[in-house]
């Protein structure tokens, strides 16, 4: 786990994985934005990196980006993946954390990644 600037509450996280578990149930979208209860953004067909944009326009704080894939997800034509583009658009939306499913989710060049979330201040966290 890299520690950002927001430190994950339980409860906050296990909204968030509730909330991208039902969105990926659905078949909808990959990621979801929470803040302390409220889902601020589910991503659907605009990607990852506008619906953070999309999330961060709000102002609220404590923001937690939630990924993992889709059960029965084609990997061949849409792969889950958290890179440095991801993180330069939650850096410039303000969210602070990222739970990212562990064995679902592709980290891009993880050691460039995981540096790079230590100098943004960016928590990465695995569940």
């Amino acid at each position: 786990m890299v520690k950002g600037k927001d430190k994950i509450d339980p409860v906050h996280l296990e909204h968030g994985m509730e909330i991208a578990r039902e969105n990926a149930r659905l078949d909808v979208g990959q990621g979801v934005v929470v803040s302390r209860g409220t889902v601020l953004a589910i991503e659907a067909f605009e990607g990852t990196n506008t619906m953070l944009e999309r999330a961060g326009s709000f102002g609220a704080k404590n923001c937690l980006f939630v990924k993992l894939g889709k059960p029965d997800q084609d990997t061949r034509f849409d792969v889950p993946v958290f890179g440095l583009g991801t993180l330069l658009a939650m850096t410039k939306a303000g969210i602070g954390s990222a739970a990212l499913k562990s064995g679902s989710v592709l980290l891009l060049d993880k050691p460039m990644l995981i540096a790079e979330a230590k100098k943004l201040r960016i928590g990465i966290r695995g569940f």
